[in-house]
């Protein structure tokens, strides 16, 4: 009966085993997936952290791309029987069964987690064309309708807006010039005021664009009409419709004067910043490789169209480079240079450092460098807020994604 009983015993604990074993994959789903993302932003915050500090020093930012984490799980149980000899053996017989007196049961269960991970250095080509391509207006323009403050997206990813400098260089690695970005942080105050006012507000709208002259409606062929679309133009009808004109449909951004609005003193130092026509009820936003000379230095005659010159993610960071803490020992080493844009980044982005062996408690995300912590305070919501946004539009390839729509056309 003692044999018998061990032997139920070790069936028993091997049932119980195996039994939760069939909830092991999502059991451990539920352990771990909460976790790996977790390792996974903390890590992305960490090194997006870092490569602000090393464009601090004008050093080489180059970091490793997680493409994806396969986890595996794996589960094992058995059970058997084991004999147990004793000695000196009371058995005179041959017969096997009558060589061990006893029979001891034996469970087994194993566990494992095996993860692969894999990491790609962002040094290729594509991974150098997105770091290097300009921010599109689509984005501009969805991210502040999203809820993002419009002077936060502006300071960041735009270099100049009708020619008035945000900090001009400053977004260049190795910049050292005096930057001015007095009248440019003012002009992006006031877009805030009059989005949160409803003063002003930016639309989009689709327009049919006339591309070539009139074309007899002959002359108009289904093979003309598939070559048309395959540029993403059509022809259409004009008048009587004896006349067809080639047309493209662009989407164009507009800064909508509410009825009323146009003489408000946000408005008219508005246009007196930005160089527009004052009084109108409506502005194109256009996107530009240089947004002309400055007004000031070179006054030219007011624009009824706001020329936006982006920034492209290495300017974007270069930028906020200016608001890293250096330790007063590197400065006096010359292993950091000196830049004149102290300050070109308060109120929207501050990275401070201190030595130590750990960060200080209130660090939101921190990296070790030089024998120095620098960190984010959690407490700083602002610096906290531009870093977000920085986050995630590291992430976009501007050359090809845009969040909704047609790209809108850049000249």
């Amino acid at each position: 009966m003692r044999v018998v009983l061990g032997l139920r015993s070790a069936l028993c604990v091997a049932v119980l085993a195996v039994g939760p074993g069939c909830s092991f994959g999502p059991k451990a789903i539920e352990k771990t997936h909460g976790r790996y993302a977790e390792s996974v932003r903390r890590v992305e915050e960490e090194q997006l952290l870092r490569r602000i500090v090393l464009l601090r020093y004008n050093e080489t930012p180059v970091g490793l791309d997680i493409g994806n984490i396969a986890a595996q799980y794996e589960l094992t149980a058995g059970a058997e029987a084991r004999p147990f000899f004793i000695a000196p053996n009371p058995s005179n017989s041959n017969i096997v069964f009558r060589t061990f007196t006893a029979i001891l049961p034996d469970a087994t269960l194993g566990g494992a987690n095996r993860p692969t991970v894999t990491m790609t250095p962002d040094t290729d080509g594509a991974s150098v064309r997105r770091f290097l391509t300009p921010i599109n207006l689509d984005t501009l323009t969805f991210l502040t309708q999203a809820g993002w403050p419009i002077d936060t997206v502006t300071r960041v990813w735009v270099e100049r807006m009708n020619g008035v400098p945000n900090g001009a260089g400053a977004g260049a690695p190795g910049g050292d010039d005096v930057p001015d970005d007095g009248r440019f942080r003012r002009a992006t105050e006031l877009l805030r005021a009059a989005k949160r006012q409803e003063l002003a507000a930016i639309r989009v709208e689709d327009r049919v664009t006339p591309v070539g002259g009139l074309v007899p409606a002959g002359a108009v062929t289904p093979a003309a009409q598939v070559e048309a679309a395959k540029g993403g133009m059509e022809f259409r009808p004009q008048g009587d419709g004896t006349q067809w004109a080639l047309t493209r449909n662009e989407r164009k951004l507009v800064v909508e004067v509410s009825p009323g609005a146009e003489d408000s003193s946000e408005m008219v130092e508005l246009a007196s910043l930005l160089n527009l026509t004052p009084g109108r009820p409506r502005y194109d936003i256009v996107v530009a490789n240089h947004g002309g000379p400055d007004p000031v230095r070179f006054p030219t005659a007011p624009a009824d169209t706001l020329r936006v010159v982006p920034r492209s993610t290495a300017q974007a960071m270069s930028f906020l480079a200016n608001g890293v803490e250096v330790p007063a020992e590197h400065a006096c080493a010359g292993v950091v240079p000196n830049l004149g844009s102290i300050g070109l980044t308060d109120g929207l982005f501050t990275v401070h450092t201190c030595a130590g062996h750990k960060p200080p408690p209130t660090a939101f995300v921190a990296v070790g460098y030089r024998g120095h912590w620098y960190y984010i305070d959690d407490r700083d919501h602002v610096s906290k807020t531009t870093f977000a946004l920085m986050f995630h539009l590291s992430r976009l390839d501007f050359s090809r994604d845009a969040p909704r729509g047609r790209r809108l056309r850049t000249r």
